[in-house]
């Protein structure tokens, strides 16, 4: 998991611009992007994909345990997760308005 203020870093020489690198892509990959729109009271647990599928949460607002089954971290604004979406997984918003971005991986 990377916090919002963890990670490599690499700084423009011309404008106040950073680019963080959050995981790199193996090659061969496909990869699918997906913007995540929830709100409390409802768990969204996900059976296993394919195997070798990789999920990438960003969490861009509020609050959500996002992760394995089981082993749930709880993220805010700006930080990311892996996790095998081969496994049982689950994303439970603790806030109204909680908005993540979604990167499936298929090796």
């Amino acid at each position: 998991m990377i916090r919002a203020d963890e990670g490599p870093a690499v700084a423009a020489s011309d404008a106040d611009y950073r680019a963080t690198l959050l995981a790199a892509s193996p090659p061969g990959a496909r990869r699918d992007i997906y913007r995540i729109d929830a709100s409390p009271g409802t768990v969204r647990a996900s059976d296993p994909h394919m195997p070798g599928v990789v999920e990438h949460v960003l969490l861009s607002a509020g609050r959500a345990l996002v992760g394995v089954a089981g082993e749930a971290v709880e993220l805010h604004p700006g930080d990311h997760i892996a996790y095998p979406g081969d496994l049982p997984h689950v994303f439970e918003a603790l806030e109204p308005g909680t908005r993540a971005v979604l990167v499936l991986e298929h090796a």
